[in-house]
Order: C-alpha cells, then sequence, then structure tokens
C-alpha cells in the first residue's frame, strides 16, 4: 500500500488542440443530446433548441469568430439532426470560440493551435452544461434531472455501441499499472488538479481530488446540482461499469462536497471492492501517510 499527494493543479497550463476535431467532438455530443431529447420528447424539440441558442447567445453577447475559417462540412460528416439547424452552429462556434480565446490573427484551423487546457475543459463543460440548463428551463429542475438522466442511459448504450468494452482473455491480468502512469503524467503535464492517491495493489487505487479542473471551470455558475448532471453523472450511472472489467465508484463530487472520492478497481481481483470510509478519505493529503496506512491495516 502506498499514498501520495500530487499538487498538479495549474489553470494556465497550455495543450495542443486540433480545432477542427475539438468542435466536431463537441457538435457530435451535442448532436446525441439533441437526438434522445427528441426521441423523448419530440414535441418539446422546437422549444428546447430555441431555449438552448438564446442561452448561449446570451453569453457570448455580440463575440463572433470568423466562421469561414471552421469546415463545417467536415464537422458535420456525422451528425444526425444539429445539421438541420445552421443557426445554432453558428452560435456553437462562436460560443466556443470566446471561451477557448483563440488567438488573436489566427488565420487556418488545419495546424494545431496552443490553448489553455482551462479554456479547453471550460468550453466544453460550459456547453454541455448550457445543454442540460436548457431542458430545465422547458420543464423545471426536478423533471429536467429525471429526463437528462435517460438521456445519459442512451447516450452511455451509444457509447458502448460505437466503441465496445474490450473482453480480456484473462480479466485476473488486467492492472491499473499503465493507466495509472498514463493518468498521472497526464494530470501533471495539463494542470488537472490537486489530489492524493491511495494505491492498494496492482488492481486497486483510490483517488481523493482536493481540485479539479471539471470542478474549477463550472463553480463560477454556482449551480451545483446541474454542473454535476452535467459533467459527472454519466460517471456515476450505474450501467457505465457493465461490461469493463475495470470499475470507478464515488459517493460525492466537488459540486456537492469538499472532495471528490473515486475508487478504481479490477472487479474480478476484487469483487464490488469496499469503498473507502469519508471519514479515512478526509485525513488524505492532511495526515501522516504511514499513520494513514497503518490505520487502515487495523481496520
Amino acid at each position: 500500500m502506498k499514498i501520495e499527494s500530487c499538487r498538479f493543479f495549474n489553470a494556465e497550463v497550455k495543450s495542443k488542440i486540433n480545432l477542427i476535431e475539438f468542435l466536431k467532438s463537441n457538435f457530435e455530443q451535442t448532436d446525441s443530446v439533441i437526438k434522445y431529447f427528441d426521441k423523448l420528447k419530440p414535441n418539446k424539440l422546437e422549444k428546447y433548441l430555441q431555449g438552448f441558442q438564446k442561452r448561449l447567445n446570451d453569453e457570448i453577447k455580440d463575440f463572433q469568430c470568423d466562421i469561414e475559417l471552421f469546415n463545417i462540412e467536415t464537422i458535420e460528416q456525422n451528425l444526425t439532426i444539429l445539421n438541420k439547424y445552421p443557426e445554432l452552429e453558428k452560435t456553437i462556434c462562436n460560443f466556443i470560440g470566446q471561451l477557448l480565446e483563440l488567438p488573436e490573427g489566427l488565420n487556418t484551423t488545419e495546424e494545431e493551435i496552443r490553448i489553455r487546457y482551462f479554456n479547453v475543459r471550460k468550453a466544453s463543460s460550459h456547453l454541455s452544461y448550457y445543454r442540460v440548463k436548457a431542458i430545465e428551463d422547458v420543464f423545471g429542475k426536478e423533471e429536467a434531472i429525471k429526463l437528462y438522466k435517460e438521456i445519459v442511459e442512451y447516450l452511455i448504450k451509444e457509447r458502448k455501441e460505437q466503441n465496445p468494452p474490450e473482453i480480456p482473455e484473462d480479466p485476473r491480468k488486467v492492472t491499473r499499472i499503465d493507466s495509472r502512469e498514463r493518468i498521472m503524467k497526464q494530470y501533471r503535464e495539463l494542470g488537472v488538479g490537486d489530489f492524493t492517491i491511495v494505491i492498494y495493489d496492482d488492481y486497486k487505487e483510490f483517488y481523493k481530488f482536493d481540485r479539479c479542473v471539471v470542478h474549477e471551470v463550472l463553480k463560477d455558475l454556482n449551480d451545483p446540482d446541474i454542473a454535476y448532471l452535467s459533467s459527472c453523472y454519466s460517471r456515476d450511472h450505474p450501467s457505465n461499469n457493465e461490461g469493463y472489467t475495470i470499475h470507478m465508484r464515488r459517493t460525492q463530487t466537488l459540486h456537492h462536497g469538499d472532495f471528490c472520492d473515486e475508487l478504481y478497481w479490477n472487479n474480478v481481483v476484487h469483487p464490488n471492492a469496499k469503498q473507502p470510509s469519508l471519514e479515512f478519505a478526509q485525513k488524505l493529503g492532511k495526515e501522516d501517510p504511514e499513520k494513514l496506512i497503518q490505520e487502515y491495516k487495523r481496520n
């Protein structure tokens, strides 16, 4: 067992993005939400889209990007319904462009550009937030939450159909070692958050996040319920772990608590692994790691 605290959060770190691919991804996510909204509430679709566009316009005000820079045909390749609303597409481009704070004089989107990673996460997270907020505008908060949870179930199913979970020959050989190294490298390079990691063995680890970019980019909206629903709920949905060897569970996020507690485990090696107590998690990053390890062993 090992405990390590990492203070990686940095809102100024820049990352490289392909702007067209970034827009394409956000358009496709938006298209899927609209598609399943239409499936569940077809008679409210136009009202929802009008409200969604108004929400975005209220944020961007008079800001406009050079839409000619964006290869809309490429962005639209996999769309099923959003491409029928060109004005909404333009609004989304302007909204994302404003939040990314695109470099002045940008005259091509054919090359990767360096953008603050904080802005990258903010653009996609705020777009997701307003997709959900517009549902609340139509139905009220309680019904909107219920409806969006239904939409998320469809989104998870769609994701698994497009990228089916890998079925390993021997699930007991699936460890967290490579993914942990990759995650730690990414978190360090992109300034993702401040956290403490508890490594139980090669198959189970626990993260206590005291600060996370997902929460940071949304907290100023002062709307924790919708912020959580639009950013973190899909990973907490009961069906999210189905089909995977590695499972994830948390009992709270920074949207509603002082920290986020994420447990990852191989569910074959550690069937339905027990979540560390909130009392134990509270001490991480504050008390001596060796003391906490001994306390854990005693319990």
